[in-house]
């Protein structure tokens, strides 16, 4: 008796495991490693600033902020143009939110904020010129980068499953992405 109790009481607790798997939203959470591979796919870039100089910005080091839901990217700078002498080497710190894009399912930045651009060699007046004008014009340029495209296996699920994208978050561990059924998005 005890024995078909305590099978009776497992087969219920695997079948209650394996509905709440069923009910639960599908997510996955991209490590900071994954994500430093997938930004990297968009760079180096080139961005033209006032018509008198080209930023040409290398792949970012990722840094996480969960506290701010956040993503902050470091990345080397160079400078160059008609009005330089030679090329100028330097940093460009910023830090951007995630928007959900559904017309080609990715994650892009947005809300994007430089926090510093330093050039090595600048001269002041154009340093002055620089700070102005710069930041402005590269916080325009990174707004948009993908970050994230969701997988095919995830899409697949999507369309047999009527879900989508709900929430995804910046944890510790990386780049969280939940999925809800329409109806508990309400």
């Amino acid at each position: 008796m005890r024995r078909r109790l305590f099978l009776a009481s497992s087969l219920f607790a695997a079948s209650l495991l394996a509905a709440c798997s069923l009910l639960a939203p599908p997510s996955y959470t991209l490590s900071a490693a994954e994500l430093q591979t997938i930004v990297a796919k968009s760079f180096p870039r080139s961005y033209p600033l006032l018509g008198l100089l080209q930023l040409d910005v290398q792949a970012p080091s990722l840094q996480l902020l969960p506290e701010t839901n956040r993503i902050q990217a470091t990345m080397r700078a160079e400078m160059s143009g008609k009005v330089l002498p030679h090329r100028l080497d330097g940093t460009m710190v910023l830090d951007f939110a995630l928007r959900y894009s559904p017309a080609d399912h990715s994650l892009r930045a947005t809300q994007v904020q430089v926090q510093s651009l330093q050039m090595t060699g600048l001269p002041e007046a154009m340093e002055v010129m620089l700070q102005a004008y710069a930041p402005r014009a590269a916080e325009h340029a990174m707004e948009d980068v993908v970050v994230h495209t969701l997988r095919q296996e995830d899409l697949e699920r999507l369309d047999k499953a009527a879900e989508l994208p709900a929430t995804f978050q910046v944890t510790a561990e990386g780049l969280r992405i939940e999925f809800v059924k329409p109806q508990d998005a309400k």
